[in-house]
């Protein structure tokens, strides 16, 4: 699905487990991410991008470093500019 599509909403937290994925239907914005075991280096294992951008904060999110991460089936999760 898509999450705050229009980025309006005052704040938007995702967290993914190890049993979790998520798949991207159209561009989405997050205020934090919690994925502890889907991240490997610079790309995200269980969020299925479909080509589709997720956008996150830095300020909320400074174990992602302000870096962009490739996303399975593309896409890619970088921070909002």
């Amino acid at each position: 699905g898509a999450i705050n599509t229009t980025n309006s909403a005052k704040s938007v937290s995702l967290t993914l487990d190890a049993a979790s994925s998520w798949t991207v239907t159209a561009d989405s914005y997050l205020t934090t991410l919690s994925d502890a075991t889907g991240i490997s280096g610079t790309s995200i294992t269980n969020i299925y991008g479909n080509g589709h951008t997720v956008y996150y904060f830095s300020s909320a999110n400074p174990s992602l470093g302000g870096k962009t991460y490739s996303l399975n089936g593309g896409g890619v999760l970088k921070p909002v500019q």
